[in-house]
């Protein structure tokens, strides 16, 4: 019998919680040795179980069915969490004679009782990381409304306890940046003059229109918090520009 074993883990977060990829290997190899089971090992580490398009392994291990008897993965939401892709894999798992096991449920496709159980436990489980999302866009809008940063650092400023908090070296930059393009009225040309002077980006990467035209959108440096791009409120942190000149710059075609 041979076996395909796959494990997933999307976050840090999953890992500190016990399922691991060693872990998972570890007691998925047990369980193979148990039953003098060949086994090859396909892995994906910090990748969502919300599509199973962006995991390479899981993609090799279903472009190579034929070559097992059996798939097998630590719990269900390893695999997909996702109750329209399940239902896809576990027909493609069905036209090639392949078994699919999920260990922690002890779910066996092999039996009528565990191909129903698995569409089950599919349902749970796409729920499960519906709530997660909802929690998490919870969790950053009541950090929005207490005025701190949702977002990644920007040029110019520095992210300390999740406050936004100015950076001496980078925050002349941006005000270059606002005014130039306010005499400019063109992002290609404000970012030639930049790269002229030497000015780099928050990772020290050259200006481009693209970067320009960011900056130049981006509410933050007049003061305002954005969340998802649906609402904006004023924030704690200290502006780099004016209002007036935000609108102004913005204002331009």
């Amino acid at each position: 019998m041979k076996v395909a074993i796959y494990t997933r883990v999307s976050t840090q977060m999953q890992a500190d919680k016990g399922i691991s990829l060693d872990a998972q290997k570890n007691e998925l190899i047990e369980y193979c040795n148990k039953n003098n089971y060949d086994y090859d090992i396909f892995e994906d580490a910090g990748i969502s179980g919300k599509s199973i398009s962006k995991r390479k392994q899981l993609q090799k291990l279903l472009n190579n069915l034929q070559n097992y008897d059996v798939v097998l993965c630590y719990k269900l939401s390893r695999i997909s969490r996702s109750v329209k892709d399940l239902a896809n894999m576990l027909d493609i798992f069905n036209k090639n004679n392949v078994r699919f096991i999920s260990l922690k449920e002890q779910i066996d496709t092999s039996s009528p009782t565990g191909k129903m159980l698995i569409y089950i436990m599919g349902v749970v489980s796409e729920i499960e990381r519906d709530n997660i999302s909802e929690y998490v866009k919870m969790a950053k809008k009541q950090e929005f409304e207490s005025g701190r940063v949702t977002a990644k650092a920007v040029l110019g400023y520095d992210i300390i306890n999740k406050q936004l908090v100015l950076n001496e070296q980078e925050s002349p930059i941006v005000k270059f940046i606002f005014e130039t393009y306010n005499k400019t009225h063109n992002y290609y040309k404000t970012a030639q003059i930049c790269n002229k002077k030497g000015f780099r980006g928050k990772k020290g990467n050259e200006f481009h229109a693209s970067s320009i035209k960011t900056i130049i959108q981006n509410q933050i440096y007049c003061g305002f918090n954005n969340f998802h791009d649906e609402e904006s409120k004023k924030g704690k942190h200290k502006a780099i520009i004016t209002e007036n000149l935000y609108k102004k710059v913005n204002s331009i075609a």
